[in-house]
């Protein structure tokens, strides 16, 4: 059986860190958001997962798949190849901590507002 050759650059390894953590920032401030009042999630396939319970499950595999495709792409013999793929994983990363950071404004404002409501002197 023939050996994978991955073979990792910096940016590889950036990009694909740009994407978890986009992807684990988004999720876990949308999670922390969900418990708090006046913040509803609107994305109906959210919603779907997190009624059906596999919320945190497909997160996790969008992740997986995602990092795992990045080191796939990597030992690709094709410069096209690992530059188209990088820039499609770097732009779902950077939409997700867009999200992410999104969130937790979002968060910070209800909890300061909850905050002043309880406490308003």
């Amino acid at each position: 059986m023939k050996e994978l050759d991955i073979n990792i650059g910096k940016a590889e390894l950036l990009t694909m860190m740009v994407f978890t953590t986009g992807c684990v920032v988004d999720h876990v401030t949308t999670f922390y958001g969900l418990f708090l009042p006046t913040i509803v999630e609107v994305n109906p396939v959210v919603l779907l997962l997190i009624g059906s319970g596999v919320w945190h499950i497909v997160e996790i595999l969008i992740i997986a798949s995602g990092t795992c495709s990045g080191l796939l792409v990597s030992g690709s013999k094709s410069k096209t190849v690992i530059r188209f793929s990088m820039m499609a994983l770097a732009a779902v990363g950077l939409v997700r901590l867009y999200a992410g950071f999104h969130n937790l404004v979002l968060v910070s404002n209800v909890v300061s507002m909850l905050e002043l409501s309880l406490n308003p002197f």
